[in-house]
């Protein structure tokens, strides 16, 4: 009998390098308050598109097929807010995107991409958002900060496997927008 590998995949928005390094200053001061949780590394800060789970080689295939099958223009987001979803081990700590029809409308289109190639999708309310930290119980206030402006020109399908040192994403396919 022959056993698929499985990969665990989603579809992200990847930030820059100076986007990144804000992020990670505000991820820092809300780690500096907190008095326990688990921070997102500086080289995993993302934007989930929409979260695949465990796939094989044939689905890894046909969601990079989804991806090129929708058609973007590159646009801008603002990352404009911080805030969390309260959990009872800790909270969800995140910067939220304000909103964006942009984003939304690429969200839905490769939602519908992927249905049509046989994923199950998120049915929630899209809810964009950069994690920055699980389990945290801090005194750090939610709430707006300075704005952190983003130019998205692609969606890139990670692969997410678990390291000694935590969660290593590896991009295997970026799909540009013209």
């Amino acid at each position: 009998m022959l056993f698929s590998n499985l990969m665990r995949l989603f579809i992200a928005i990847v930030f820059p390098d100076d986007v990144v390094d804000r992020l990670s200053r505000l991820r820092d001061a809300i780690h500096d308050e907190a008095e326990s949780g688990t921070f997102v590394s500086r080289e995993n800060l993302h934007l989930t598109l929409e979260f695949l789970g465990e796939c094989r080689s044939r689905e890894c295939r046909l969601a990079k097929e989804a991806m090129e099958a929708v058609h973007a223009s590159p646009f801008s987001i603002v990352l404009d807010r911080t805030g969390f979803f309260q959990r009872p081990d800790g909270d969800i700590w995140w910067v939220g995107a304000g909103k964006s029809r942009e984003l939304q409308d690429l969200h839905a289109a490769l939602s519908s991409a992927l249905s049509e190639r046989g994923f199950m999708t998120e049915r929630k309310k899209f809810r964009p958002h950069v994690t920055l930290g699980r389990r945290v119980v801090t005194r750090f206030c939610a709430g707006s900060i300075e704005a952190i402006r983003v130019s998205v020109a692609s969606m890139t399908l990670m692969l997410s496997e678990r390291g000694d040192k935590g969660m290593i994403y590896t991009p295997l396919h970026e799909t540009r927008f013209f």
